[in-house]
Order: structure tokens, then C-alpha cells, then sequence
């Protein structure tokens, strides 16, 4: 299967941003509700990438995208945690999240008119491509702007996250995926600030060979002033962004900078 992202943009992006080639990160798209996957796909030109599946409950830049939903490059996009989220960490997660002030991002959609609902996605890959129908999509990077720490957990296994980076990363910070499946985690953040995730995922492919590739999803937690960078667009323009997603437009061509396959 080969994955074409939508060709249509907001308005905003279209001069930065070329269908198919690579974007200097922006990150000024402000996902704040609904739902969408960090999702993967494969092709054998590009290899793997990663990329946001958007649902049509999605709310880009305060308007509800609608439609079949979109694609999107993650470079342009900032998921919002609000501070709505700020709770209380589940006793039976490790230091320091347990019993400690955590904005969770929780693994059912309850709520989710009002927050992200993130999960993970695998549906583009074909059964049979990969050995065992297997990825392996690791946190290889973080950058916070104020010291706070990500946890990723799945309801009935606090004491056992799937990715903390509390103690250090190494490669038990890592789910599976599953050709053609679907999850969902609870996301943590014991800190309002700007978290930059680094994930990277890795398959090896039947007829010989390992594929990887990585790409920086960027999370803006809790009420704090506007992260450093590209400026935020101004009312007007995010008003015309607003009007190009009601009209069921989003963006963007597929990215294939940074793939790589070993023999």
C-alpha cells in the first residue's frame, strides 16, 4: 500500500510547505480536541514514516475538521494538553509520577470534546510486509523547556509504563504495533511546559532488511506563553485556517526525509 497524504492545505502553510519534500518545523497548527493517531506507514520509494492521522472530531486551531478527516506532517503540529487535564498521578505508577501532580491525556475518549484523544496507529501497513506483522516504535529523544517528565501507560500496567523518562531512556521505551491495528495509551506530563518527543519506529521487512525511521511530535502542556520560534499566526489568519478546515481542507504531502533501510 502506498500512502498519499491530502494535497489541500490551511492557509498558512502552503508557503512553507511543499507536497512530498521536507518542512522546517513549525509546529504552529494547535491540535486541542477530538481525536487522531501518531500513525505509520510504509511505501517501498520512502520507506517508513511517521505522520498525525486526523480524525473528523479533531479540533485544528479551534475549528472541528469534519469531513473523512486529514493527514498531517508533525512538524506542523502542537498537541495541546490543557490545564483541564491536571490530576492526580495513579498511586501505582513509579516516582514521580505517582500521587504527584500529572496532566494526563487518558486512554479512553472520555472527555475527548475538550482535549486530544491520541492513540496509536498501524492501519496503512499490509499484513504480510513485515516479520511477524510487527513494529517496534521506541522514545529515542525529549526536550522540555521546564525539567518535567513523560510517562505512557496502558490502564492495568501503571507499574510498568511503557515509556518513562523519568529513569533514562533505553530500549524498553518502546510499544509494539501491529500491521492494520490500533491502541491507546494514557499520556503523562508531571509539568506544564513544551515537550518535543522524539519516536522512532523499526520493522524488518520479509523479503530481507531493517527500516526505521524517526520524526519530533511536539506536546504544549498547561497554561504557559507561547513556546520560542516561528511566530503564532495572527487572529486573522487563524481565522482563514479555521475557514480552510471547516471547509474540510488540511494539509500535507507525505515526508520520506528520513527513512532508511540496513541490510
Amino acid at each position: 500500500m502506498t500512502r498519499f497524504f491530502k494535497t489541500t492545505f490551511i492557509a498558512g502553510l502552503a508557503a512553507t510547505y511543499v507536497a512530498g519534500a521536507a518542512s522546517a518545523a513549525d509546529f504552529t497548527d494547535l491540535y486541542t480536541a477530538g481525536h487522531a493517531d501518531i500513525a505509520v506507514g510504509y511505501d517501498a520509494t520512502d520507506g517508513l514514516y511517521l505522520y498525525y492521522e486526523l480524525a473528523s472530531s479533531a479540533r485544528i486551531n479551534g475549528s472541528l475538521l469534519g469531513g473523512s478527516g486529514a493527514s498531517a506532517d508533525p512538524a506542523t503540529v502542537s498537541t495541546v494538553v490543557p490545564e483541564s487535564v491536571l490530576t492526580t498521578g495513579n498511586a501505582g505508577l513509579p516516582a514521580p509520577f505517582a500521587g504527584n501532580p500529572l496532566y494526563v491525556l487518558g486512554q479512553t475518549s472520555a472527555g475527548s470534546t475538550t482535549r486530544p484523544y491520541v492513540g496509536w496507529g498501524a492501519e496503512d501497513i499490509d499484513v504480510g510486509l513485515f516479520v511477524g506483522d510487527a513494529l517496534t516504535l521506541s522514545l529515542t529523544g525529549v526536550s522540555n523547556s521546564t525539567g518535567g517528565q513523560f510517562v505512557l501507560w496502558g490502564n492495568g500496567f501503571a507499574s510498568s509504563p511503557a515509556m518513562n523518562t523519568a529513569d533514562g531512556l533505553s530500549l524498553d521505551d518502546s510499544i509494539e504495533l501491529t500491521a492494520t491495528g490500533h491502541d491507546h495509551y494514557n499520556f503523562g506530563f508531571t509539568a506544564a511546559g513544551v515537550y518535543d518527543l522524539t519516536f522512532t519506529v523499526t520493522g524488518t521487512l520479509v523479503g530481507g532488511g531493517v527500516v526505521t525511521t524517526s520524526d519530533v511530535f511536539r506536546f504544549v502542556v498547561g497554561n504557559i506563553p507561547p513556546p520560542p520560534g516561528p511566530a503564532v499566526p495572527e487572529p486573522s489568519a487563524l481565522a482563514m485556517a479555521g475557514l480552510a478546515v471547516a471547509a474540510g481542507g488540511l494539509f500535507a504531502g507525505r515526508r520520506g526525509r528520513a527513512s532508511r533501510t540496513t541490510a
